[in-house]
């Protein structure tokens, strides 16, 4: 553990500053979201069947299923990017890895910390949410606003899982940016067609409850307990992912 410390130290100097950025950008959607709703909820209004409160609605149209759904999902990814692959483009990975310990160790620590990214992310609008909606005089439920939490933060994982993977396989970090966006297009494309459309697979529709059971369109909420065994399955299968990119520095000449 002492050995981790500094590592996660580094990979945050590297990373601060998307962070940050990502952290801002999603902050003024949800913060502009609530105090100018007058205006723009007549740009995101609920469909005809929609039947519950006309503020969970606009707020589930502009935060949890359109634009800060999907500028999540790109901060997910370009968190992952960097690493190992970006200081042998610099020429400083052979100063990192003659650093007195493993490779693998600092290579968890990016991966670590990236988590812990997506986490905060994940979390960021539930508290801004809950916040300016109070000092709006308007509300929205605290237990709905945690749940999407746990449905962004289960999917933003294997987003981020994906895309360092992504920057472990390929020596170019545009390259891995490509792949991580193609995926990003085509995966919730091609879940959509049969056999794989009777699946819960398609990760945008698991952030936004859109076509799942534990979701009700009507109101715009999510409905019963959340879904552990899928958000257990996406940990499970960004862990393998990560593990994978572990693996694969581990063998890599970064010379």
């Amino acid at each position: 553990m002492n050995a981790m410390a500094p590592l996660l130290f580094k990979a945050w100097r590297e990373s601060r500053g998307r962070f940050l950025f990502s952290a801002v950008l999603l902050a003024t959607i949800c913060v502009f979201g609530v105090f100018c709703r007058a205006s723009l909820m007549a740009v995101f209004v609920p469909d005809e069947r929609f039947v519950g409160d006309p503020y969970i609605g606009y707020i589930y149209r502009l935060i949890y299923k359109g634009t800060a759904r999907g500028l999540f999902t790109i901060m997910a990814v370009v968190l992952a990017l960097g690493g190992l692959q970006r200081e042998r483009l610099q020429r400083t990975a052979g100063f990192t890895l003659a650093l007195p310990v493993n490779r693998a160790w600092l290579v968890s620590a990016q991966a670590l910390l990236g988590l812990t990214q997506v986490a905060v992310l994940s979390a960021l609008p539930v508290l801004l949410l809950a916040a300016c909606s109070q000092l709006a005089h308007v509300a929205y439920p605290l237990r709905q606003m945690a749940c999407f939490g746990l449905l962004w933060f289960g999917s933003g994982a294997v987003f981020f899982a994906v895309a360092f993977l992504s920057a472990a396989l390929f020596q170019s970090e545009y390259a891995a940016l490509a792949v991580s966006f193609v995926f990003m297009i085509l995966y919730p494309a091609a879940v959509l067609f049969p056999p794989l459309s009777r699946y819960p697979l398609n990760l945008n529709h698991i952030m936004s409850g859109l076509t799942m059971r534990y979701f009700d369109a009507r109101t715009a909420l999510l409905v019963g307990r959340p879904p552990w065994t899928l958000l257990v399955s996406m940990m499970i299968v960004a862990g393998l992912l990560i593990a994978l990119a572990v693996r694969i520095s581990k063998q890599r000449d970064y010379s």
